[in-house]
């Protein structure tokens, strides 16, 4: 054979064994990282009939966001399509999971089997008291099952190096250390609580605020008169723009009882107050 025809073949042999060798080892280490398993914890919750607990669970489904990413009718939908891993969030009318494997879906971000969600966030309801996660879980047994079962995320070849590179990673480790809001005390409890579980999403879960979303001192712009326009109406303080507020108002905040923008308005305030005071 020609040495020249000879090289090239074991150039070519060469290429091909290190690709096969790179893709194995993308492999293997990335399949750790989705297969890893976390730790399962006790759950005392189970679903009830009462109708208050499901009028509960539904007025929590509403200003929690649900809808947002399962969709208004909750079927599921596909989020964020062009991302490094298109993931379909579940169809909450056709679930499949037990009330203990649904609270730890939903406040811990883990899987029946152990393994980690990749767009549920948990984050935000690491601390929704168990009352509320009882609301929610009686609240859709009492829906129809109906509309389509959504399929798992698929893990190509650029989701795995993503994961390697740590531009992609499973929502439980998140639960662990997702920070908390400043503390007021007793007497700002239900505000705290509520900011926690529905605000956290866009600000974090300790309000300060992520990428070009501020932290919630911005609450001092706003009167309480004003505030409860922002609420309801999406409606931007005097010399301010809103992007995602008005749409916000229309699909989830409109649904807030007015005593619960009453609490989060006196947490907000009372929250600016003491960071301001805490900086001079």
């Amino acid at each position: 054979m020609n040495p020249v025809l000879r090289w090239a073949g074991a150039v070519a042999g060469a290429a091909v064994l290190l690709g096969v060798l790179v893709w194995a080892y993308v492999y293997v280490e990335s399949e750790a990282i989705i297969q890893r398993r976390y730790p399962l914890p006790s759950s005392t919750v189970h679903a009830v009939t009462t109708a208050k607990a499901i009028a509960r669970g539904k007025h929590l489904i509403a200003i929690a966001g649900c809808g947002g990413c399962h969709g208004s009718d909750l079927y599921g939908r596909l989020l964020i399509k062009n991302s490094i891993l298109p993931v379909w969030s579940s169809n909450l009318k056709r679930l499949t999971l037990t009330d203990d494997e649904l609270e730890r879906a939903i406040r811990f971000g883990i899987e029946p089997n152990a393994t980690s969600t990749w767009a549920m966030p948990s984050y935000d309801y690491t601390y929704m008291s168990e009352d509320d996660v009882i609301a929610i879980v009686s609240y859709l047994r009492t829906l129809p099952a109906e509309g389509p079962m959504r399929p798992e995320p698929e893990f190509d070849l650029r989701t795995r190096i993503a994961l390697l590179e740590g531009d992609l990673a499973p929502i439980a480790p998140d639960t662990l250390e997702s920070p908390a809001s400043l503390d007021l005390g007793p007497r700002y409890d239900g505000g705290h609580y509520l900011a926690r579980v529905t605000c956290g999403e866009c600000h974090g879960t300790d309000l300060t605020g992520m990428g070009a979303v501020p932290d919630l001192v911005a609450v001092t712009a706003y009167d309480r008169a004003g505030f409860f326009a922002l609420l309801r109406e999406g409606r931007a303080a005097p010399g301010h723009v809103l992007k995602t507020m008005p749409q916000l108002a229309r699909s989830r905040f409109h649904y807030f009882a007015d005593y619960e923008i009453d609490a989060l308005y006196d947490y907000l305030a009372a929250r600016a107050k003491a960071l301001k005071a805490g900086a001079r």
